[in-house]
């Protein structure tokens, strides 16, 4: 079961940025993060796992082969997935559009997220 308070899901070991504290601490957004993460955990843990063991080894695909429209995201004061990965990923994904939030975080604020569905679906 998630904590009673989303904003502490992540605990406070975490040196999170401003910008990923502010998405945390925004009440319209606990209901959201209470729904996601029971949905995400509905069938077990193992997604996550499959997450985390995915940067111990090989993803066994090479990402210089990705030829459909992909878009890579990141913001520069994410803690939690180091800024040179979106960097890596934005030189070796071919044609790729990269986004970078030069003040956001790890956690997109929703209307960020809404523009983002709504460029993955005109890609279909």
């Amino acid at each position: 079961r998630m904590a009673a308070d989303p904003s502490q899901v992540l605990g406070e070991e975490w040196q999170l940025s401003e910008a990923d504290r502010a998405q945390l601490a925004d009440a319209n957004r606990h209901e959201v993060m209470r729904q996601a993460m029971t949905e995400a955990f509905r069938n077990g843990v193992w997604g996550i796992v499959d997450d985390m063991l995915c940067i111990t080894a090989p993803w066994g695909f090479d990402v210089a082969e990705i030829h459909i429209p992909t878009r890579i995201m990141y913001g520069l004061t994410d803690v939690l997935v180091p800024r040179q990965h979106g960097e890596w990923l934005a030189r070796n994904v071919p044609n790729a559009t990269v986004v970078v939030d030069e003040d956001k975080g790890h956690l997109a604020d929703s209307a960020r997220v809404t523009e983002h569905y709504r460029w993955l679906v005109q890609q279909t």
